[in-house]
């Protein structure tokens, strides 16, 4: 990709699209990285491992041979146990990439919603407050 110089000559737009250039950039990088996540799960004796991209799409099953001594029933079992902990590994794993994106530079509140303290001030006061912070 080509990059112009897109300097306007006012100085408050230039600031505005080179935050939007970096963020483009920093953007871009993401969704790289989220077309990287594997989720992967391995039955304990190591003879069925499954592999899931990062929407849960299976992309890899290995049976050892030695699996196929399962019964049917069995084998779909565990099977399906695995692909739902692969599932459950990428989830964790975009998490991971996508978390400090998502949250910027906020603090956050890991406690369960019903223990974080209650604002009971009307909805329209706490949309005002909100606004002027992102004009800060």
């Amino acid at each position: 990709m080509v990059e112009r110089d897109l300097r306007s000559g006012d100085l408050e737009l230039d600031r505005l699209m080179a935050e939007f250039q970096a963020s483009s950039q920093e953007f871009s990088e993401v969704i790289g990285k989220v077309g990287d996540v594997v989720g992967q799960a391995e039955s304990t004796d190591g003879k069925i491992r499954v592999r899931v991209s990062s929407s849960g799409q299976l992309v890899g099953l290995h049976l050892d041979p030695r699996a196929m001594r399962l019964g049917s029933q069995e084998l779909a079992g565990a099977i399906m146990e695995l692909s739902r902990r692969a599932t459950d590994d990428a989830a964790r794993r975009l998490m991971e990439v996508t978390r400090p994106y998502l949250e910027g530079d906020r603090p956050r509140d890991d406690r369960p919603r019903g223990d974080r303290p209650r604002d009971d001030r009307p909805r329209d006061d706490r949309r005002g407050d909100a606004w002027e912070r992102r004009r800060r």
